[in-house]
């Protein structure tokens, strides 16, 4: 009975968080509901249309809703009544030189419509073209800026453009219409399936038959019902529209992950676990200030919640991919963010000092909230080449290796708490005893999986690449964290350093495993760089910075008091 009364609170804490779900998917309209079952294939993957417009809304204005409603209802007006979008500040601008660039007037706001920017697009594509022809180190902060809104702008009058054929046969402004990138209409030639923009269905060749006719005057009657404000109309086209579609033989298979898709949109789980994650901590933290034992089960309970709804979020991510989930920069953040959570829970079960739900909570919210910063590029379910897709060595490699993190972060903050401990409570033996049995476990966690990680990717390397070691940045930052860690036990063991010692190095672990993580990503060379990302950059700076100055402080006095 106490285990299903322990489980009662977390099912309540669930059911809670899904209903919103539930009532946000039941208030949507019948024509919405069919805009986002839309099949478009986009960068080679098959998708719903909720996708795109979640994925376009996000990059050109860092949110996923517009003034409170949903990605999808904006994309439906971009589509079909661009003329009103037009209006719209969605594009986010942090460099106020950009617009200084294009002779815009600065404003006091943060976003800016198609409409206001309209005077400086001419002047937009001469300077992106001149900065594209720049290295992504070699041009400043404004250059990055304005190539970064031309390709926001762009993807956006792409969009625009998608069903201006059914009104008129006229490109409008920017860029050529039939260039839109919005293929949603199969045309199955041969053994293959080719997906055509409408543009590219009403241009070709007649020949292409009923397959392709059928479902292009559908969308030129879903444009006409839209354009005169008649949404019934238009959703039974768009739904007869959707039905012509997974008529395919293809389509059968593959609509199952579209509302899989879908549904994995609507439950948003990433954020809901950092919400999750979020409260835990407040609660632990409140319980350090307030002695309660209700405050530390609240924080337990949510640090399970989160657990839960980022378990959901991570299956379905991989349901939906059919790969593992931790095969590119951002699903590291969420594979690092959960593994941390559940070292967290096992940690608070063996050992009942709160130090696991800390721990827990903390990077579980840490990592998700940066996890948003990388989910602005694009789709984070893109495909892969098919060196990275097919090779069970390298998701093995990735999955190990990330919960070696996992064990190095947990570490380092259990370290920040320790030494804390022997600044406010020096005397407690037992209490200091605990956490550093805490730290050298979850110390060790860190380097067995990142040993292991790291000796699969050499396996893998040497069955991709013909070579187990090349020296990249990489593989090097991996060399790093198994090094210092080993010289931490070592040092321990020789009784160089003692329980402060290995705290304090634990924290430095954190710095080793962020530069090895993601910092040598930031240098632009070697086979596993991401980009250099000035914005990154300052805020490791900054990072590493503030752990250094924890060290410097907290050590002498820790040192004084005990």
């Amino acid at each position: 009975m106490a285990g299903r009364k322990g489980l009662l609170p977390i099912v309540s804490l669930l059911i809670l968080l899904l209903t919103p779900v539930a009532m946000r998917a039941g208030s949507d309209s019948a024509f919405l509901e069919q805009l986002r079952r839309v099949i478009v294939l986009e960068n080679g993957r098959l998708k719903p249309l909720d996708s795109v417009a979640r994925n376009t809304l996000r990059q050109i204005s860092g949110k996923d809703s517009f003034e409170g409603k949903p990605a999808a209802e904006w994309l439906a007006r971009v589509l079909f009544c661009p003329e009103e979008s037009f209006r719209d500040e969605i594009f986010r601008i942090r460099d106020p030189e950009v617009l200084s660039a294009l002779g815009i007037t600065r404003e006091n706001r943060k976003r800016y419509s198609f409409a206001q920017l309209s005077p400086g697009l001419d002047g937009l594509q001469g300077l992106a073209r001149k900065a594209a022809d720049l290295g992504d180190k070699e041009r400043s902060a404004l250059e990055n800026g304005v190539v970064l809104l031309y390709r926001h702008v762009t993807l956006f009058y792409e969009l625009a453009s998608s069903m201006q054929w059914a009104v008129s046969q006229e490109s409008l402004r920017v860029t050529d219409s039939r260039y839109s990138n919005l293929a949603i209409i199969p045309a199955p030639e041969g053994n293959e399936t080719k997906w055509l923009t409408p543009w590219e269905a009403a241009s070709g060749p007649v020949s292409r038959g009923e397959k392709v006719l059928e479902p292009l005057e559908l969308l030129r009657r879903i444009t006409l019902a839209r354009r005169q404000g008649n949404e019934l109309e238009a959703s039974v086209f768009l739904k007869s529209f959707n039905d012509r579609v997974r008529r395919e033989p293809e389509m059968k298979r593959i609509a199952g992950n579209i509302e899989r898709e879908i549904l994995y949109n609507r439950l948003d789980p990433f954020f809901a676990a950092q919400w999750c994650y979020g409260l835990s901590l407040l609660f632990i933290l409140l319980s350090f200030l307030v002695v309660s034992k209700w405050l530390r089960r609240f924080a337990f309970v949510w640090l399970i919640a989160g657990l839960s709804v980022q378990a959901l979020g991570v299956a379905l991510r991989m349901t939906i991919s059919g790969r593992p989930p931790v095969t590119n920069l951002y699903e590291t953040f969420l594979f690092v963010a959960w593994v941390g959570a559940l070292l967290g829970v096992i940690l608070e079960l063996v050992s009942k000092r709160s130090l696991g739900i800390l721990s827990g909570s903390l990077g579980g919210f840490v990592f998700l909230l940066i996890s948003g910063r990388y989910a602005l590029e694009g789709d984070t379910m893109g495909m892969l080449v098919a060196v990275l897709n097919t090779n069970l060595w390298l998701a093995v490699h990735v999955a190990t290796v990330t919960m070696g993190y996992a064990g190095c972060v947990v570490a380092g903050v259990i370290g920040h708490v320790y030494i804390v401990q022997t600044l406010t409570r020096p005397r407690a033996t037992d209490l200091l005893a605990s956490t550093y049995r805490a730290l050298y476990a979850a110390l060790a966690f860190g380097l067995v999986f990142t040993f292991l990680g790291t000796v699969m990717g050499g396996i893998w390397a040497d069955q991709s690449w013909g070579r187990f070691w090349g020296w990249d940045p990489k593989e090097n930052g991996a060399l790093l964290i198994i090094l210092w860690v080993a010289i931490l036990f070592h040092a321990r063991k020789a009784g160089i350093i003692g329980h402060l010692g290995v705290a304090a190095g634990s924290v430095v672990s954190i710095v080793t495993v962020v530069l090895a993580w993601f910092g040598v990503n930031l240098l632009g060379v070697g086979m596993h760089s991401y980009g250099f990302m000035a914005g990154v950059n300052k805020s490791l700076t900054v990072f590493v910075l503030l752990e250094l100055i924890f060290l410097a402080v907290s050590l002498p006095l820790s040192r004084r008091k005990r």
